[in-house]
């Protein structure tokens, strides 16, 4: 720790955990005494999917002893939690140490210097109470999905010298000039300490790249200053960050004071810009026309909302695999998920939990909206995923009281984040185009369900006025697709309505993206299937447990930039086939492709594919490494052509991947080599 700088300890384990239905914790003193019927658990945790609370309300309790060496002696000690469901009560050796209330799903710290005895072991008891509350958002119990209760993303000790870094931002800027060519890129960083120093602090400021280091200088802090910035970094042949080539930097400072290096903290980022311009959405000056799809997380119901990083990755691998590029989310999400999205390319708009009430939101919400834009804003603008902050969804946006809060949040957000795009997601988009509060967005964010709940209108006709009435703005529709059991027709429906729907949205130039509602079935507190863990709503295209229905190969197939124009062809020992690159949506350049060939005794043969601008076709050929016969059958030394020993045929498998990994298209029945 002394020569790093950073002690870091995530607390998962060792954790004692009981429920508190009588309210009677505190009275009893078990924030000194300790729990007295506990049970062990690990963090995260909720105890929403363990039997006999799966529908408990109400304080939760957790108790760790954590020991503390006497080299922690004038050290600062904190606890970081990546999110608690809800309202969170500290207690270090029977004293209050802190406080977290009203926001379910936003970082928070917890400065323990104070109450920890070096030398020795130290009692830590934190309270969680997930009960519906009037004063958070959330409000009370209006919102669609799961409100399990919790340490439900991990807790970290960390220790460093006194002086310390509180909060770390990253400002990467990227240059263009005229023609759209980047010419050059910048990065800033501004610190705030957690004190202002006795006496002045050295910074040293490190940006690396593959763990190569690019960039490196040295400036002091001045004694008594809280906040420091370091000017603008100019950085040549940056590479930039595409969500199918998602290039990372990191930033490293360092503070040393008395010879000793006093704290080390490390940030990713990335250089990308992402703006509108007319209906245009742009990244990095290339206009892109994106397909995606929402996920709801916390659905799972052996873990539900305490998801560790194994559980994240599933859920997003198969995000991915559906060709998703875009998505949004409800509440906010943690570091882990968000650090995944940076590596493997996706776009993510972070939201205020503000799901329909108030309808006509006030003062109150406001000051609350902003109290969690500037946890969520402080602890993730780094992330180059991130590319808007999201303000609410399905309010009254047809109420003026509503659009007067929107353009009043925005320009707040804006003073807190300039860089990035802020939207509302409106369902009243259809009612009054002209008069909506998504348009005090820099998008038009647009859950449509037509057909469904908002009944039978002509969709074209309320397409047609909507871009009249905006004609400066990109148009996304942020959620279309089928909620069971409120309206009937199963998965086939659910496929019919992403195709049919998709097919009238790529007629118009101004849809920028499609977010398709939902990937999965999620649970919910207001489901209408299921009970207690299993209370659910069946919006998805795959179950409760990842498992895919029919639906989710519709949605891949959608999605993907590239389609086939024609059968692949075997001619003279080798594949011939046409691609196509999409010029509707979704519609952006494919660069750094590849096609492997799969053959039936498991060779794989892999081969890079030319980048195509949209609309481009190209034919490929793939050389094979065997003689292909007129029958085209995979000849096997014990059965006869294309039979195994078992009697399966074997055939030759197409997949065409990113450069990220991922699978764009597979066809499995390519017909059958002659060996």
């Amino acid at each position: 720790m002394i020569n790093s700088g950073r002690y870091r300890a995530k607390l998962d384990s060792g954790w004692k955990f009981q429920h508190d239905p009588q309210n009677q914790g505190e009275r009893e003193g078990w924030q000194a005494k300790g729990l007295p019927f506990p049970s062990a658990v690990t963090v995260p945790h909720t105890w929403n999917v363990q039997e006999g609370l799966e529908e408990y309300r109400g304080a939760g309790w957790y108790e760790q002893l954590l020991e503390a060496p006497e080299e922690w002696t004038g050290r600062r000690v904190r606890l970081f939690f990546e999110g608690a469901y809800r309202d969170t009560d500290i207690w270090i050796n029977g004293t209050l140490a802190g406080s977290h209330y009203n926001s379910g799903y936003t970082p928070f710290e917890a400065d323990i210097t104070p109450y920890i005895l070096a030398g020795g072991n130290n009692r830590l008891v934190i309270r969680v109470d997930n009960r519906n509350s009037d004063t958070a958002l959330p409000v009370s119990n209006n919102f669609d999905w799961a409100d399990d209760g919790g340490l439900i993303r991990p807790v970290t000790l960390v220790v460093t010298g006194n002086t310390a870094v509180g909060q770390l931002r990253v400002e990467p800027k990227v240059s263009f000039n005229s023609e759209g060519k980047h010419t050059g890129s910048t990065v800033a960083a501004e610190i705030k300490l957690c004190e202002p120093p006795a006496a002045a602090v050295q910074s040293e400021i490190a940006v690396y790249r593959n763990e190569a280091r690019i960039w490196q200088g040295t400036e002091e802090i001045a004694a008594g200053s809280l906040t420091w910035s370091f000017a603008e970094i100019g950085l040549y042949e940056v590479q930039l960050w595409h969500f199918d080539h998602p290039h990372l930097y990191e930033l490293e400072v360092v503070l040393t004071a008395g010879g000793e290096i006093q704290d080390r903290v490390v940030r990713s980022f990335g250089f990308r810009e992402i703006v509108v311009e007319g209906h245009q959405l742009l990244l990095n000056r290339e206009p892109v026309r994106l397909m995606g799809v929402e996920w709801m997380p916390g659905s799972h119901p052996d873990v539900g909302m305490a998801e560790k990083l194994e559980d994240l990755t599933a859920m997003l691998v198969r995000l991915k695999e559906a060709n998703c590029i875009i998505t949004r989310f409800h509440w906010q999400q943690g570091n882990e998920l968000l650090d995944w999205c940076d590596r493997n390319g996706l776009l993510v708009q972070e939201e205020i939990p503000h799901w329909q009430q108030p309808a006509e939101p006030g003062k109150d919400t406001l000051l609350l909206a902003l109290s969690q834009a500037k946890e969520m804003i402080a602890s993730y603008s780094h992330h180059p995923c991130i590319f808007a902050w999201g303000m609410g969804n399905e309010l009254d946006g047809q109420s003026a009281v509503t659009n007067q809060y929107m353009e009043q949040l925005k320009q707040e957000l804006l003073q807190l984040d300039s860089t990035r795009l802020v939207n509302y997601v409106s369902n009243t988009l259809q009612i009054q185009p002209a008069s909506d509060a998504t348009g005090a967005g820099d998008m038009l964010m647009w859950n449509d369900y037509i057909g469904t709940w908002h009944g039978d209108l002509d969709e074209d006709a309320v397409i047609r006025q909507i871009i009249a009435d905006h004609p400066d703005k990109p148009l996304v529709v942020a959620e279309y697709g089928l909620c069971e059991p409120a309206f009937d027709g199963g998965d086939a429906r659910r496929t019919s309505i992403l195709r049919e729907k998709t097919a009238i949205f790529r007629r118009y130039p101004a849809f920028a993206a499609l977010i398709y509602f939902s990937l999965n079935d999620y649970r919910t507190q207001m489901g209408e299937e299921g009970e207690g863990r299993l209370r659910q709503r069946v919006h998805g295209s795959v179950d409760l447990y990842n498992r895919v229905k029919p639906s989710y190969a519709a949605l891949r197939e959608e999605s993907s930039p590239l389609v086939l124009a024609g059968e692949p062809v075997w001619k003279d020992g080798r594949l011939e086939l046409t691609l196509e690159c999409r010029d509707d949506i979704p519609s952006y350049a494919v660069r750094g492709y590849s096609l492997t060939v799969t053959l039936p005794g498991g060779e794989v043969i892999l081969q890079q594919l030319p980048d195509l601008a949209p609309g481009e076709v190209q034919t490929v050929h793939v050389e094979l490494p065997y003689g292909a016969g007129s029958a085209g059958q995979a000849k096997d030394s014990a059965g006869s052509a294309g039979e195994a020993k078992d009697g399966a045929v074997r055939t030759a498998v197409l997949s065409i991947l990113r450069p990220t990994g991922f699978s764009v298209l597979e066809l499995k029945q390519l017909g059958r080599l002659e060996l």
